[in-house]
């Protein structure tokens, strides 16, 4: 084979690798285009006994949105872990499911129990504090494994989803008091 049929050989090679990259490229910013919000928090139970186990009783709704035309997404897993004051004090696995093409899912989460928590006297006066406004800086992450197909391509991804929330605990009566997001985004 003479230098020039090489030459274009590898070219041609070069400039397919280039497309395919931009293509996944393309495909991993349409997939920051999913859309994950808190459309409903309730916190009843938030407190320590004096051994330091907090007991917690928290239920969220969440929805998941597909804005994207093109493909929709596998869900292999969810993992949704809670956290307080970045100490992780709950979680739980959500079954796999397909999110279609400019859908909606609905996530309905629940989580109650108790955790051992030993918090720092500066995490103390933060958690003193905050129960004395009986609202709670709590954040959750989504931990995704996800797959997106496009005729032939199949790419794999393993983003997180992260929101902050001020939760009041409402069986102190305080109804009228609504949850806040403080921030909700993915994080790659």
């Amino acid at each position: 084979m003479s230098r020039t049929k090489k030459f274009i050989i590898f070219t041609i090679i070069i400039i397919v690798l280039v497309l395919i990259s931009l293509f996944i490229l393309w495909l991993i910013t349409k997939t920051h285009k999913l859309k994950f919000q808190v459309t409903n928090a309730n916190l009843t139970q938030f407190n320590f006994t004096d051994d330091s186990q907090l007991l917690f009783q928290l239920s969220l709704n969440m929805t998941v949105k597909n804005p994207n035309r093109g493909f929709g997404v596998f869900f292999d897993s969810i993992e949704v872990v809670v956290l307080y004051q970045d100490i992780k004090f709950s979680n739980v696995s959500l079954s796999p499911f397909y999110q279609g093409q400019e859908g909606k899912s609905l996530l309905n989460l629940s989580f109650d129990g108790q955790q051992l928590m030993n918090l720092d006297a500066q995490q103390l006066a933060v958690f003193t504090l905050e129960k004395l406004l009986d609202i709670f800086s709590i954040k959750l992450e989504l931990r995704l494994r996800m797959r997106v197909k496009i005729g032939f391509i199949r790419i794999k991804l393993n983003p997180k989803v992260r929101c902050g929330l001020n939760l009041p605990l409402i069986s102190h009566g305080r109804s009228f008091i609504r949850f806040r997001i403080i921030d909700c985004y993915v994080a790659y």
